[in-house]
């Protein structure tokens, strides 16, 4: 499988503490499945801005080093973009911070709002020629109310990047459900385990696998976890498939509406 959301690369962020817990959280990923890793560490204007090339040479360092202990998985540098409009200062063009230096960027929504600037962003970005991929959209409790914004930034050529944590209920319930329909929606396109250590959020992909499996057959959590993150990684063009229909009123969007509610 191809991990396209870690926090592996160690005093970055709030990720990998030390060098230690970075080669403990490769050799876990690669015992559980997992051949490629994207190091996407947070990129923020006022907390976290590290420099491109310091993110490349730390995965190709990093690399040599779990190599060297037995580990024999890749790694691929990209990050994990706020979305902070002060950051497309940034953002000029695709490479730097794109995941393995393509056109792919990886991105975040705040966690519990939908900025106002949202669909500017995106459009800006589009404009610069990136293509974005948001980063687990489950999480949002807004967009949990308010999934057509979602579905509509899927139309408009937004990828959706999904946790493994989030499926398999280790965020929550509430969590869950909103990512089960999001799921069974093909409304999905990559898998990323969005690792931060060894302890809650681990670099493990297997059991979302087998979720996804259950939700909507082997060949689609193919796709989410080998296929479609290949392509971002050799920066090719990803075909998104027909978003199905909600069931609208219905019993889960009912359940998850009042499980968020809680």
């Amino acid at each position: 499988m191809i991990d396209v959301h870690s926090h592996i690369l160690p005093n970055f962020d709030d990720g990998a503490k030390d060098e230690e817990t970075a080669l403990a959280m490769l050799a876990l990923a690669f015992e559980n499945g997992t051949g490629t890793i994207v190091a996407t560490p947070h990129v923020m204007v006022n907390e976290w801005l590290p420099e491109w090339e310091t993110v490349v040479a730390e995965c190709d360092r990093l690399a040599q080093l779990a190599t060297a202990q037995g580990t024999d998985i890749t790694i691929c540098p990209g990050a994990e973009v706020a979305m902070e409009y002060d950051i497309l200062e940034k953002l000029e063009k695709p490479g730097p911070y794109c995941i393995n230096g393509s056109r792919y960027i990886l991105v975040e929504l705040p966690a519990n709002y939908i900025p106002a600037y949202a669909d500017e962003f995106f459009f800006i970005l589009q404009t610069r020629g990136f293509y974005p991929i948001l980063a687990h959209p489950e999480r949002n409790p807004e967009l949990a109310h308010r999934p057509e914004r979602l579905v509509e930034w899927i139309e408009k050529g937004i990828l959706v990047q999904m946790n493994g944590t989030s499926i398999t209920g280790k965020m929550g319930s509430r969590v869950m459900k909103f990512a089960e329909q999001l799921v069974v929606r093909r409304m999905v396109h990559c898998l990323g385990s969005d690792a931060h250590g060894l302890r809650t959020r681990r670099p493990k992909l297997t059991d979302a696998f087998e979720k996804i499996s259950d939700l909507r057959g082997k060949a689609a959590a193919e796709a989410i976890a080998k296929q479609n993150p290949a392509k971002v990684l050799r920066g090719e063009e990803i075909t998104i498939p027909e978003i199905a229909a909600s069931d609208g009123g219905g019993v889960v969007s009912r359940l998850i509406r009042r499980l968020w509610k809680n």
